[in-house]
C-alpha cells in the first residue's frame, strides 16, 4: 500500500492524477461517485493498471478506480486529463 496526494482533477472526464509518495504520478479513472479535490490524501496500490479500491484518507472511505497509467511524469498525466 502506498500513500499519495491528488494533484489534478477533471471530474468531467472522471480522471484524477495522484502523486505517489516517492515522486511519480499516476492517472486513475473514478468508477464511483465521490468528491475528490486537489490536495486530498489517498492510499492503495497506486501503481495498479486495473480496477483497484483506494482509501480516501480525509473522508475515511473506499472508492473504486481504474488505473490508466503506471508511474510516470506529471506532464504525461496532464495530457490524459486534457489540462
Amino acid at each position: 500500500m502506498q500513500n499519495g496526494t491528488t494533484v489534478a482533477v477533471n471530474l468531467g472526464r472522471a480522471l484524477i492524477i495522484v502523486q505517489i509518495d516517492h515522486g511519480d504520478f499516476a492517472v486513475f479513472e473514478l468508477l464511483d461517485a465521490i468528491e475528490v479535490a486537489v490536495g486530498d490524501q489517498v492510499r492503495g496500490d497506486l501503481e495498479a493498471l486495473a480496477c483497484e479500491e483506494l482509501q480516501h484518507l480525509g473522508q475515511r472511505c473506499g472508492f473504486n478506480v481504474y488505473g490508466q497509467t503506471g508511474p510516470g511524469s506529471l506532464n504525461a498525466g496532464k495530457r490524459l486529463l486534457g489540462i
